[in-house]
């Protein structure tokens, strides 16, 4: 007999019901009676319990039972679960199939466990006919997509009533403001053909946009805010409709609030144009008087005093409110709290308004936290990047255990993760990096419970020094929990501190949890000098020591740690009396939350050295942890890109870029290959170039590890091939280039870089110069360069302010010896911008001087001339000529003044106006200085890449005899 799963479930989970208690009594005895009946009826509601044998579909007649079971949880040959039976429900439902389901079941035979699980279904009848009366400016495939009404589809009266509201907020959103659509058929239950009226009407267009009362900021800012537009070309491309007027005023009140206008007022008014649907948009504007600050008000500080807040803040007393100043002022505040490991430390920045008009002050509500030290770095995700690759970006950064929790620091190391480009940062392709600060205890508690592996390795070996007593360096012993633990005897030195008489009484050695399993640590006796007023600086001091240094000691190198005896109490009169704390920093007794033995002695966890960088003003402070969750990304590209200058002619790129390579993660077996994990997860980069081109044909093959043996020095090797065709000769090379670097700071980077080349040397016309001569044919050159760079510029790509300088000297050898020198800078200075801060004008002032020994060959020599060096001039022909062509020079002096400033509200276009000047000579005097002077214009494109567009033209005011010129200089490039 059939039973239906729904009523059964539903019977199965009713709550009984409570009976007077006159009546529970004839209850008590009608069951009794009923026995036999009320079993069998309730074994027939129940839930089943069973194998399901068969999975049949009924009521099913367009639809395949085939595709149905598909659908399904519920297999055969399986246990029946009620749970997969009703998500089955529920997955039917929603596939829009149908309009009833009902699952049922069968146990053929009775009490046999053997269920054939029916599912009852009825279909939805399918559109045979669907129309759309009075359409024409919307194409019928967007409205199909945009409802599900095609023929084919199932008939869903809900979904067509719907399909109403959806038409005519399409037709709003195109702009057709008048639009009214309505059913005509197909609202009833098994209709096949569905019929809508559209009333299109006149579609709104915006004929101008305008704005009236604004004077701070310009119709071409403001314009830049709001999302209304106009058509840009017969009618293509205008966005309007009633409701984005309401939005774009909105827009405009922030703006003008962000500046410090608190009571600015906008309207849009609208009036109709000379064309059907025209528009015409003003927005009113009513500035009102823009507030400025009178006074900074502080409240809540303790940790930090008022002048230290102060100090260095843009927005103070009478300057104008603007809200992107204060954010960067409340943010500078945090950052010193951040410092002191004051991590949870919230600052609310608010206007308080006063009696005077256009005056307000500015309020720093404070609300301080505990510092906090750090205990541990938690790494989750990287199922491909090796853990030291991403441990070492938080070190780096200097953050490490038993070091102040700085949550700037933390910031820097999430960034510093992020450049890697190993992990996902794509919201919609999953999991973006995360970084929280977590398990925040006690200062008791330096670790959680299950301690790291790490610091029972490091604390389970102790090393004697030369003066220390026999038997005091007695090996940690580290045994299986339950092993009987020995007795270490500690032997420790007569100090001020103690009594002549004292005597150290034996102590058990505590029992330690580990991850994984459980151990019982013996410690190592006391060290003489923990504790000690006069002991020095300790020797475990990790790097930063406090401070925070960024790149020493190397990056992999996991700071000493050792575990200290247990602290026992000594008897009275004997050797071996503990050292009273150092002021300010009193320790927990043993038994106040961890077991003895377990606190690390390491600088910035219990504070037993007393150098002068451990005056913590917080001492006790909390502990917590970080933890850090990600998703491998895709690291491997393969780039395709086309570029195009006046003085490198057309080119095309290939490049193959893995920028997670790993030299030694050979594969094992065919599924590392292809699942991706082979030859990934070092942090090394490897990348394969392919550059044909009209004048520079080039190959090159490179690696680099940014931390070669785990140090932070960064390693590269290249192989290439090189062909050039300048104006007057051709060459050819092929070799290798070995350099090791290291960054100092943030900003400073040297290296030494090695060269091997063969160089061809040919394509000249006859007759030659003595120095194409010299260089005919092949030869061999080997050189080092030493070299030291500077960068603080914000960006690389339009600087607005920063330096760059760069140091190099290279000295040759092979079949020319030489040497050179070369010295390059760049400053950038920002003149001025809008009032809102955008639209900043820079001028950029450029040098490069080379020298160089007369033995350099012709190949190495100096050169100028177009982009990047002269200006108007051809390029490489501002030189020394020999026979009228260039043979390059010994000596190079070059600069540029140049002014950048925008032409477009939205910073895209830039004009420059510039000079260049300078000169490259045969000797050690300067003899003909060129100068031009000219103006360009410098387009940001995002599609193309960060680097912008570059047209220049520059006119020549002195030149040399035999020089080149060019007026027109350009560059371009773009990459897929």
């Amino acid at each position: 007999m059939e039973r239906n799963l729904i009523e059964a479930d539903v019977i199965n989970k009713r709550p009984p019901r409570r009976r007077p208690r006159a009546a529970r009594v004839l209850a008590f005895v009608a069951a009794l009676l009923g026995l036999a009946a009320a079993a069998s009826t309730a074994s027939a509601q129940a839930v089943p319990k069973g194998t399901v044998v068969e999975i049949r579909v009924e009521g099913n007649s367009g639809i395949t039972a085939e595709k149905i079971r598909g659908k399904l949880l519920s297999k055969t040959n399986a246990p029946f679960d009620q749970q997969k039976v009703d998500a089955d429900l529920r997955t039917l439902i929603g596939t829009k199939w149908f309009t009833d389901v009902q699952p049922f079941y069968e146990e053929k035979p009775p009490g046999s466990g053997e269920i054939v699980l029916i599912f009852r279904v009825k279909e939805m009848p399918i559109l045979r006919s669907v129309e759309f009366r009075g359409r024409r400016k919307i194409p019928l495939k967007e409205i199909e997509e945009n409802t599900g009404l095609k023929v084919g589809n199932r008939a869903d009266p809900t979904r067509t009533r719907l399909a109403v509201q959806q038409i005519e907020r399409l037709y709003v959103e195109k702009g057709y403001e008048l639009a009214q659509v309505s059913l005509l058929e197909g609202g009833e239950a098994d209709t096949t053909k569905v019929v809508i009226q559209i009333f299109e009407g006149p579609k709104y267009q915006l004929a101008s946009i305008d704005f009236k009362g604004n004077v701070f900021a310009t119709d071409a800012q403001l314009w830049n805010k709001i999302s209304s537009r106009k058509p840009i070309l017969a009618g293509f491309g205008g966005k309007y409709h009633r409701d984005m007027l309401d939005e774009d005023a909105r827009k405009l009140i922030e703006y003008y609030q962000s500046q410090g206008f608190f009571e600015v007022r906008v309207a849009p008014v609208t009036r109709p144009g000379e064309g059907l649907g025209d528009v015409h948009l003003t927005f009113v504007v009513s500035e009102g008087v823009r507030y400025h600050v009178r006074d900074l008000v502080f409240e809540g500080n303790s940790r930090i005093k008022e002048e230290q807040l102060r100090d260095g803040l843009q927005l103070h007393s009478g300057k104008p409110f603007l809200d992107v100043v204060r954010d960067a002022d409340r943010e500078a505040m945090l950052k010193r709290y951040y410092e002191l490991g004051c991590i949870k430390t919230q600052i609310v920045a608010e206007p308080r308004f006063s009696n005077e008009p256009g005056v307000v002050d500015l309020v720093y509500k404070i609300e301080e936290s505990m510092p906090f030290t750090l205990g541990e770095i938690v790494v989750r995700g990287n199922s491909r990047t090796r853990d030291e690759v991403i441990r070492r970006e938080f070190w780096q950064a200097g953050l490490l255990p038993g070091e102040v929790l700085d949550q700037n620091r933390l910031a820097l190391a999430q960034q510093r993760l992020r450049n890697l480009g190993y992990f996902n940062e794509n919201p919609e392709m999953g999991k973006q990096i995360e970084v929280k600060i977590v398990n925040e205890r006690p200062f008791d508690k330096p670790y959680r419970d299950l301690m790291m592996p790490l610091i029972s390795e490091i604390g389970s070996t102790r090393m004697q020094a030369a003066d220390e007593p026999a038997g005091a360096a007695a090996p940690r012993e580290i045994a299986r929990a339950g092993a009987p633990a020995p007795v270490a005897v500690a032997t420790t030195p007569l100090s001020a501190t103690t009594s002549p008489s004292a005597n150290a009484a034996p102590a058990a050695a505590p029992r330690v949890r580990m991850q994984g399993e459980d151990y019982s640590v013996v410690p190592a006796p006391v060290d003489s000098a923990v504790g000690g007023a006069d002991s020095g600086p300790s020797m475990l001091q990790p790097f930063g020591s406090g401070s925070g240094g960024y790149f020493s000691p190397p990056a992999d190198t996991v700071p000493p740690i050792r575990v200290p005896a247990p602290a026992a109490e000594p008897a009275p009169g004997f050797l071996g009396a503990a050292p009273p704390a150092a002021p300010g920093r009193s320790q927990p007794p043993v038994g106040s939350g961890e077991p003895p033995g377990s606190f690390p002695s390491i600088p910035g966890l219990n504070m037993t050295d007393v150098g002068p960088d451990r005056n913590d003003p917080f001492p006790n402070r909390s502990y917590a942890d970080i933890v850090t969750t990600l998703e491998e990304a895709p690291t491997g590209r393969l780039m395709v890109g086309v570029a195009a200058s006046s003085f490198q002619g057309l080119f095309g790129n290939v490049t193959v870029y893995e920028k997670n390579f790993d030299l030694f993660n050979v594969p094992r077996s065919f599924n590392d290959i292809f699942n991706g994990m082979a030859f990934r997860g070092g942090g090394q980069e490897f990348r394969l170039d392919l550059q044909p081109g009209t004048l520079i044909n080039r190959f090159q093959a490179s690696l680099r590890d940014p931390y070669l043996l785990g140090l932070p020095i960064g390693g590269a090797a290249a192989g290439y091939y090189f062909n050039r065709l300048y104006p007057d000769w051709s060459e050819s090379r092929g070799g290798g280039r070995f350099s090791l670097g290291r960054q100092f700071g943030t900003s400073t980077y040297a290296d030494v870089a090695a060269r091997v080349e063969d160089v061809n040397f040919y394509g000249y016309r006859s007759p030659a110069p003595a120095q194409y001569l010299a260089a005919s044919g092949h030869s061999f050159l080997a050189s080092l360069r030493p070299s030291l760079r500077f960068d603080n510029r914000n960006s690389p790509f339009m600087a607005t302010k920063g330096q760059y300088a760069e140091l190099s000297f290279e000295q040759g050898w092979g079949t020319y010896t030489w040497s050179k020198f070369d010295a390059e800078g760049r400053v950038h200075y920002t003149t001025g911008s809008r009032p809102d801060g955008t639209g900043k004008r820079f001028v950029t002032l450029r040098g490069h001087f080379g020298i160089a020994t007369q033995s350099l060959p012709v190949y190495e020599r100096f050169f100028a001339g177009n982009f990047g060096s002269l200006r108007g001039f051809q390029y490489r022909t501002v030189s020394p000529k020999a026979m009228g062509v260039p043979t390059g020079g010994v000596m190079m002096a070059l600069g540029s003044l140049e002014y950048q400033f925008p032409w477009t509200a939205a910073d895209t276009v830039h004009q420059v106006v510039f000079t260049d000047f300078g000169t490259v000579e045969n000797d050690y005097s300067f003899n003909k200085l060129r100068v031009s002077v000219g103006t360009g214009l410098r387009l940001m494109v995002p599609a193309l890449g960060p680097v912008p567009l570059g047209f220049d033209i520059a006119i020549p005011v002195m030149s040399a005899e035999g020089d080149a010129l060019r007026y027109f200089n350009f560059s371009m490039s773009a990459s897929y």
